[in-house]
Parts: structure tokens; C-alpha cells; sequence
């Protein structure tokens, strides 16, 4: 068996000594507020815009850390100071937010979807829960009934554009929604709360989900059909294990062990397919045909990739028991830990080419900012804790040292 403890205190220490300290230390904008979105390899400020989704996720970060792991009044006054500048600059008077603003917060350009105003909703609700001040709670719950309609319109118009060109919807876009419902829970009546879970879960099992295959699409039309392109046939790694997270944190709260166990066969199945066998790692897509990709990065691969499949695959392990989330996590964790922790400077290597190199000299950029890395760094170590509590320890599976240990 894996020594869970062991491996939980791995992933604390990576969380506490390499990843927040590296956030805490250089992302903060003092003079305008919010945060920096785009920082090198040593923390140093490159200059640029902000994006809303990732000032959004970094506040959700630290008041998370607040309320789940330890009350650290710095990791309260990091988030505070980036709501505060969400707050006064993110969104419009009708309170859709903006995508991106400039440094002093002023709009750049507009959403295309509703992702920045769920990873809002999510930084409100997580900060009002840290706070118990109503302000935050009051626009999370004007901002979520806003984007509920903005989506639900959205797609009614794209199933009406018949004869207008090509359409097509993101899974990005119903996971933000269901991580923001989730976060909503405590400030929603629970029949509303229940009816929107359902109405995203149809999006998501009932459209995005090849039900022929069991396979999570990145990309559908409207009407949820597939469409036989790169793009269509197109699995995300990284964005299935989260969504798979996403749904097993449903699973543990409704107790949906059908749904845990469905979830997990699609984690499974991603590892086989996405596995690097000559440098390790999972690969950034797959092909769910195994036709020749014409994406040049799909070998690429990224830390976020990597902890996303590690929380979701020991996640799934808790809830089912499945004898093969072990196993796999074992291959990831050992590669992870070997190839992405920076030993010469505080954060994880952003990504890796095919030779296990740093691919670019920065650690946040518009594509990636700290969510995953801290979400999923903290909440494998909460998963391990909980295995390690429910199952003896007996014979170890050998699992590399890690470097930070």
C-alpha cells in the first residue's frame, strides 16, 4: 500500500514551502491592487493586464486555504485585497463581468462566456465564508443568478442561429459553473440549489459526454453533437481530471457511488491514453480517434495537467477503492515530483517540453495562474489524510522521495 501520511506531508510541504510562499511573496500588486497575472521564473513582475478569472481564482485560493486548512490572517489579507479590486473594477453596472482590465483596472475587453464570472461568484462566496461580512455574499448571489441567465440565453440563441456559421461551446465553461454552484451551496435555498445542479449536470453528462464512448468532449455544437474536426475530436487532459474533481466532490456530498464510479473509469482511461511512455508524464491532449494531431504543444506537459489527474485520481481512490488509482498515481506523483519542483527558486516549473526542460522562462501567465497548484496540492494532501485514516497501513507501494521531503 502507498503510505499515505507520508505522502500527504510531501504535499503540505510542497503547498507551504515551495507553491503559497512563491504567490505570497510576488504576485501582489500594491499600488493598484489585485494581482499580477504574469510573473518569470524568479517571481519578477513582467508587466501587462489582468485577467479576471485569474484574479478571481488567486482570491478563491487563499480565502480557501483560510477557511479549510489553517486561519492564517496573511493568506485572508491576500484575498481581501484582491476582492476589494474585483469588486470595484470587474464587472459593469449590470454586473457581467469584464475579461480582461488593465493594471489600474480599467476594462480591456469583454467576456465571451461566463467563466470570469464564475470564478467571481466563487471568490465571494469563498470570502464571505472566511469573513461573514454580507457585501461578499450579496454579490456572489447577484453575480451567480446573473450568469445562470446568461448562459441559459447564450445557448438559446445558439440553437436558434440555424444557418449561421459554426458555433461551438467549451467544457471549460459548465465545469466553471459547477465548481461556482458547489461554492454557492450554503448561500442558496436548497431546492434552487438542487435544480441547478441538475440543470449542469445535464449539460455535462447528458451533452458534453459521449455517452458511445463514456468520453468527456472538449468541444460539441450546440445541440451537443459532435463535430469530426482536431477540435471536436480533441480530449483535454488537464480540463477532464478537472471536471472529474469536480464531480467527485458532488459524489461525496450527495453520495452518488455510481457516479464516483464512472467518474473514475474516465480518469483511468485518460491515464492509458494520455501517458508519455518515452519521457514520462501525461501529454497536455489525446486524440479520441488516434488521428494524427496537428496541434504542435499536444506533447507538452504541464504541472497543472499532472495535479489535476494526481487530486482526481486519489479522490476516486476514497470514494471507490478502485485498485488501479494507486497505481497511477503512483506513475504521476513520481514523475511530478522529479521533473517540476524548481530546486532553485520558490514555485513549480510551469511546464515542460518532450525533454522534461523548462519550456518557458515564467511561473504565471494568461493561460495559468496558482489555482490548481494550490487547490490540488492541498487537497490530495486532505485525500491521503483521509486514506491513510480509513486503511491500515501495510505493504508500501515504493513511491520516489520527494525532493522537498
Amino acid at each position: 500500500m502507498l503510505d499515505f501520511q507520508k505522502l500527504s506531508a510531501d504535499y503540505q510541504q510542497a503547498l507551504l514551502g515551495q507553491v503559497v510562499p512563491f504567490w505570497l511573496k510576488h504576485s501582489l500588486d500594491a499600488p493598484y491592487g489585485g494581482y499580477f497575472d504574469l510573473l518569470s521564473g524568479k517571481g519578477e513582475v513582467i508587466e501587462g493586464d489582468k485577467f479576471v478569472h485569474l484574479q478571481a481564482q488567486q482570491i478563491w485560493a487563499f480565502a480557501w486555504l483560510y477557511n479549510t486548512l489553517d486561519a492564517q490572517p496573511a493568506w485572508l489579507d491576500h484575498a481581501r485585497h484582491g476582492a476589494t479590486f474585483l469588486s470595484q473594477f470587474a464587472h459593469d453596472d449590470r454586473l457581467n463581468c469584464y475579461a480582461i482590465l488593465d493594471r489600474r483596472g480599467r476594462p480591456v475587453a469583454p467576456a465571451s462566456d461566463v467563466i470570469p464570472d464564475s470564478f467571481t461568484v466563487m471568490a465571494y462566496a469563498q470570502l464571505h465564508q472566511a469573513t461573514a461580512e454580507d457585501e461578499w455574499a450579496m454579490l456572489a448571489k447577484q453575480l451567480f443568478a446573473n450568469l445562470l441567465n446568461r448562459h441559459e440565453v447564450d445557448r438559446e440563441q445558439q440553437a436558434q442561429a440555424v444557418g449561421d456559421f459554426r458555433k461551438l461551446r467549451y467544457l471549460n465553461e459548465p465545469l466553471a459553473m459547477l465548481r461556482a454552484a458547489l461554492g454557492m451551496q450554503p448561500l442558496l435555498d436548497e431546492e434552487f440549489y438542487k435544480a441547478t445542479i441538475e440543470r449542469i449536470l445535464h449539460e455535462l453528462l447528458r451533452e458534453f459526454l459521449d455517452r458511445r464512448t463514456d468520453t468527456l468532449r472538449e468541444f460539441i455544437l450546440p445541440e451537443g453533437s459532435f463535430i469530426n474536426t482536431p477540435e471536436g475530436r480533441r480530449l483535454n487532459v488537464g480540463l477532464t481530471f478537472q471536471t472529474a474533481s469536480a464531480l467527485l466532490d458532488l459524489c461525496a456530498e450527495s453520495g452518488n457511488r455510481k457516479l464516483a464510479m464512472q467518474v473514475v473509469a474516465w480518469c483511468l482511461r485518460l491515464c492509458e491514453q494520455a501517458w508519455d511512455e518515452a519521457t514520462g508524464g501525461l501529454n497536455q491532449y489525446v486524440d479520441m480517434k488516434n488521428q494524427p494531431f496537428i496541434f504542435p504543444d499536444w506533447q507538452q506537459k504541464w504541472a497543472w495537467v499532472q495535479l489535476e489527474a494526481i487530486a482526481a485520481l486519489m479522490k476516486g481512490y476514497f470514494q471507490t477503492r478502485h485498485p488501479d488509482c494507486p497505481t497511477w498515481f503512483k506513475r504521476i506523483h513520481d514523475n511530478t515530483f522529479a521533473t517540476f519542483v524548481d530546486t532553485r527558486h520558490l514555485g513549480w516549473h510551469l511546464a515542460l517540453d518532450q525533454n522534461n526542460h523548462p519550456l518557458l522562462p515564467a511561473k504565471a501567465i494568461p493561460a495559468v495562474g496558482c489555482y490548481s497548484l494550490i487547490r490540488c496540492l492541498a487537497e490530495t494532501a486532505q485525500a491521503l489524510t483521509r486514506c491513510g485514516q480509513l486503511q491500515p497501513l501495510g505493504r508500501h507501494i515504493r513511491v520516489g522521495a520527494s525532493p522537498l521531503s
